[in-house]
């Protein structure tokens, strides 16, 4: 389990992360999300401890960040947005090379690789320079490099960006699969499909503060319901449903269906607003 109580960051004047507490349990996937420059980046760095903590307490598998970071890190793996490893180089050599600098060697480094090879599907290009993949070979071995150290806790920031719907299907199924080896998965992305598809918690963080979390599925439950009738359909708080039901049928409209709830990109933009964030 990770633990944050009462986690602020200063940046100058400016406040990035206003009193986060949060609790992401082992064996489930963890939704962060958040407009551009909401604060996620800077929660996720300091949770791996790129980022020095300000104030505030970070548990991580029951050890003090602070106290612990070097065990933190060693079984902590952050697979960024941008691609993080020598175009010039192939697969093996990236590997050996990023296996050798987390002290990896031998047999063990051998096994390693045979593994996060196999996960990622990239037994063809093994021996192919890494600026000649597609898009989503890209991506697959990013996430074999930060797979390498079998990392307790895996923190995946927007690892879709820019591949073909098959290499996305390949590697959220890949992820999927990862919760069933009880790691800690912090995922990151604007895709709201991919958040559903994943999460099983989520919280969403804008402007440095948590604003709402939970279960996914209690927090798309939460608030509306969407009422069709013949001729419309009617979305509206769940307080007032047994009011606009009672208006409907004094209006003698037929009632075709009514869904609780909405979707993640709705619910998202009504607590973040649509403004744009480009900053």
């Amino acid at each position: 389990m990770i633990k944050i109580s009462n986690l602020n960051k200063t940046y100058g004047d400016k406040k990035v992360l206003k009193n986060i507490n949060l609790e992401i349990d082992s064996g489930s996937i963890f939704g962060l999300l958040g407009p551009n420059g909401a604060g996620k980046s800077t929660l996720i760095s300091t949770l791996v401890g790129l980022t020095p903590q300000e104030s505030g307490e970070i548990s991580v598998k029951h050890k003090n960040l602070k106290e612990e970071l070097a065990y933190v890190q060693s079984i902590s793996s952050l697979i960024p947005q941008n691609l993080a490893f020598y175009p010039l180089l192939s697969t093996k050599e990236n590997l050996e090379f990023f296996g050798g600098m987390l002290g990896l060697h031998g047999n063990i480094l051998k096994s390693r690789i045979e593994y996060v090879v196999d996960i990622a599907k990239l037994n063809e290009v093994y021996n192919q320079e890494a600026r000649t993949y597609s898009g989503g070979l890209k991506r697959r071995l990013n996430i074999a490099i930060g797979l390498l150290n079998n990392p307790k806790i895996i923190y995946f920031d927007e690892p879709t960006v820019g591949i073909d719907p098959q290499s996305r299907n390949f590697i959220l199924e890949s992820i999927k699969a990862m919760k069933q080896e009880n790691r800690i998965i912090v995922y990151t992305s604007h895709y709201m499909q991919e958040v559903e598809f994943l999460c099983d918690k989520i919280a969403i963080i804008d402007r440095g503060e948590i604003i709402k979390e939970g279960s996914l599925s209690s927090l798309l439950i939460e608030f509306k319901a969407t009422v069709k009738t013949a001729n419309k359909i009617i979305e509206v708080e769940l307080e007032s449903l047994s009011k606009v039901l009672e208006e409907l049928k004094k209006e003698d409209q037929k009632i075709e269906s009514i869904n609780y709830g909405h979707d993640l990109e709705s619910y998202f933009l009504s607590l973040t607003d649509r403004e744009l964030r480009d900053y």
